[in-house]
């Protein structure tokens, strides 16, 4: 399993494999999450129908995905059976289930704050956008334990043979704290396959620790 490429993002920082993006850089200014999402979405050019619907943390990993698929030549409108999404999260949809319980109390009046409770909708959003037809999920753990993560990817080429690329990572938007690292992760041409080993876990804790 080898890391072909990456990006990730922070309150302060846009990078896509090594390359830092100052244009969209100078809009992560760090003090207004769900502003600074719009403003680097907003950069981007991209016309998505749904994404003034979505919650920041959606909005977090549409937008990491989004940057981490154009830079490799993705075509959003061809379909990608042959390709999967693995998504960890500390806090999920958290933010979107406080969003619904103000609605609730009636301190809201977001008629569509119900349709991101779901756990694995920011899953669904990616895959509608880019039209992938593999496996996809959505895992819950405190923090991103990278060794986890990389086994439950690796697992998951070996389940299904037809799965070729896997966008996955790490996605975490709550409170004001900001952490994307998406990678497209892809087979080892190697035969037995390549597992997870240190060079994955060397790379996962310099984007963690630098950026």
């Amino acid at each position: 399993m080898l890391i072909k490429s990456y990006c990730r993002i922070t309150n302060h920082s846009v990078i896509v494999d090594g390359e830092r993006m100052p244009a969209m850089e100078k809009h992560m200014n760090g003090h207004d999450v769900d502003g600074d999402l719009n403003n680097v979405y907003a950069q981007m050019g991209v016309d998505y129908h749904n994404y003034k619907n979505l919650d920041t943390y959606s909005k977090l990993g549409f937008i990491t995905a989004e940057l981490l698929m154009e830079a490799n030549g993705y075509d959003p409108d061809t379909e990608k059976h042959d390709m999967g999404v693995v998504i960890y999260s500390r806090s999920g949809c958290l933010g979107a289930d406080y969003e619904f319980v103000r609605v609730i109390e009636g301190l809201s009046s977001n008629e569509r704050a119900y349709e991101r409770v779901i756990p694995n909708s920011i899953c669904s959003t990616i895959v509608c956008r880019h039209k992938i037809g593999g496996e996809s999920g959505i895992f819950l753990s405190d923090g991103f334990i990278y060794e986890q993560f990389f086994r439950t990817c690796y697992g998951t080429f070996l389940m299904d043979p037809g799965l070729n690329t896997l966008l996955a990572g790490y996605v975490e938007c709550y409170g004001g704290y900001v952490s994307s690292l998406m990678c497209l992760l892809t087979r080892s041409p190697q035969k037995p396959p390549m597992d997870y080993d240190l060079r994955e876990e060397r790379f996962c804790i310099e984007m963690l620790r630098i950026y």
